[in-house]
């Protein structure tokens, strides 16, 4: 100790720090040189998982890590009792700022994702016998995660219920904040009502604030506007306008 008393203290700060610097840059060298052993242990996670859920997931994985991440050519199926009939998806590309997370947490993180070729089939009527039990007083919890930009290209959802399906079909949709965009579905089946087709609709998404304007399903149901406001998620708040 010196005569101020600040030797031993401020060293192994200084000690520490330099550790800690040393084990980042040496844990992105792994995840820049040992991308394949990273993408493997990820599909190896995905799949733990998705057998926890009596799901089988086959996919490839692509991207830089740091910044954006795809995944190509999804295949999931059941394997046992299960609420998915399948999934397929041909593009998944997700863009997002690990920095963001870091200061903003994870409402800010997602900057971009698209998903092209899409078909997912989903019947409630097998999903797991086994029961589900709430918490009690459990609350409902808000998606935390809104994109800054949005593109899906050709997604189809078949949901399975009797006497008719739920059913969207070629459905677009892209959302941008530097340009109007729309919203374009091939065919909508509703159980219990007739099946609309070739519908349209423009797109404002600024500051993620989505707003649908003059959707028309047929001469007695329209919709002037749908907005669906998440600029303040952060702060836990979503504000829904529905004129029709």
């Amino acid at each position: 100790m010196d005569e101020n008393g600040r030797a031993f203290t401020q060293r192994p700060r200084r000690w520490r720090r330099q550790l800690g610097i040393a084990l980042l840059f040496l844990g992105a060298l792994v995840l820049i040189f040992h991308r394949p052993l990273v993408f493997h242990f990820g599909r190896a996670v995905a799949n733990h998982y998705a057998a926890k859920g009596n799901l089988k997931i086959d996919f490839a994985l692509e991207g830089t890590i740091f910044t954006s991440l795809v995944v190509r050519n999804l295949h999931v199926v059941p394997v046992g009792p299960t609420i998915v009939e399948s999934i397929d998806v041909d593009y998944i590309r997700a863009d997002y700022s690990l920095l963001d997370l870091a200061r903003r947490g994870v409402t800010d993180v997602l900057k971009n994702a698209e998903v092209r070729t899409a078909r997912i089939v989903l019947n409630p009527a097998k999903r797991s016998p086994k029961p589900e039990v709430p918490e009690p007083n459990q609350k409902i919890g808000l998606f935390p995660v809104f994109p800054e930009r949005l593109l899906l290209s050709d997604v189809n959802l078949i949901v399975r219920a009797s006497p008719h399906d739920f059913v969207v079909e070629h459905l677009d949709l892209d959302l941008n904040p530097q340009n109007p965009g729309a919203l374009r579905i091939g065919r909508l089946q509703i159980p219990a009502a007739p099946a609309w087709k070739n519908l349209s609709a423009q797109t404002s998404y600024t500051n993620k604030n989505l707003i649908l304007s003059d959707l028309v399903l047929d001469d007695e149901n329209k919709f002037r506007l749908i907005a669906l406001d998440a600029s303040h998620i952060r702060a836990k708040s979503i504000e829904v306008v529905l004129d029709a």
